[in-house]
């Protein structure tokens, strides 16, 4: 259970004295042209504290983060399924490209499901696709591992096109050791945004692009939370943005298990805070 923060404390202190002070309006006329009329009626007092209580606490309603910004962008936080909101998508990969599940990727994660979701559990389809989409770009080293050997730098972006508006950006930002254990840092998390949204704009054509909550699970960045990982891709976006458009809208997609790991008020304050940067 997440409680209210304490800002969302202070936007409901702020509704309850806005709704008295809207209400002492009718009050302040009508008392002294009529005073014997409220003689009796305290529970009048009752009626309008509980109507101020109840519009401050609309206060703690959760709406799902939006804003939009002068270069023409938009940033929204959505709670859903990645693969169901009609758009490009940045989807999370080791820097080997590896595709077996369950013995190297788990059944689990994110990777898994993207082939469930688009490739129908095809491994030889999508290992077929992304050998097409990393031709011309050149492994620098092979590890001693089971599954694929080869390893791509960090940033190493592999571009499948599902359709003429979609795409889906295969993002190489972990590394697998020779126990296929994965392992980032933010430094190459924010290196990879920042390739994935060159390709972006080479191959899209300002359509929105999601991203989902990268860096969590299998991954093993632990100073990347939730909250910072959302937080990051937004600040990556905005700074590219403002050397040229390539978007119009960046979509964050967080699944419905980790909906409370980000607290919607304090990413809304943020996204604001870029407006103004």
């Amino acid at each position: 259970m997440q409680f209210p923060s304490a800002r969302q404390w202070r936007t409901v202190g702020q509704r309850f004295f806005a709704a008295l002070g809207i209400s002492a309006i009718p009050i302040g006329i009508l008392a002294p042209l009529s005073p014997q009329w409220w003689d009796g009626k305290w529970w009048l007092i009752l009626i309008v504290a509980a109507v101020a209580v109840a519009w401050g606490l609309v206060g703690l309603k959760r709406k799902e983060p939006k804003q939009s910004y002068e270069e023409n962008v938009t940033i929204r936080l959505v709670v859903g399924d990645l693969f169901k909101q009609d758009a490009s998508a940045v989807i999370g990969f080791t820097t080997t490209f590896d595709t077996e599940v369950p013995d190297v990727i788990a059944p689990n994660s994110l990777q898994s499901n993207f082939m469930d979701a688009i490739y129908a559990g095809s491994q030889s389809r999508l290992d077929q696709d992304l050998s097409i989409a990393l031709a011309g770009k050149a492994p620098y080293k092979t590890v001693a591992k089971r599954g694929k050997t080869e390893v791509y730098p960090v940033g190493t972006v592999a571009t499948l096109t599902a359709s003429a508006n979609i795409h889906y950006f295969c993002a190489a930002y972990t590394e697998m050791d020779v126990h296929n254990r994965a392992s980032g840092t933010i430094k190459g998390v924010l290196n990879t945004l920042d390739e994935c949204w060159d390709e972006m704009d080479k191959y899209g054509n300002g359509e929105v692009i999601c991203v989902p909550l990268i860096g969590q699970g299998q991954s093993r960045i632990g100073e990347l939370t939730p909250e910072i990982s959302a937080r990051l891709t937004a600040f990556s976006f905005i700074l590219r943005t403002k050397r040229s458009r390539f978007a119009s809208e960046l979509r964050i997609v967080v699944h419905p298990t980790e909906r409370q790991k980000v607290d919607l008020v304090e990413f809304q304050a943020f996204l604001t805070s870029l407006a103004g940067s």
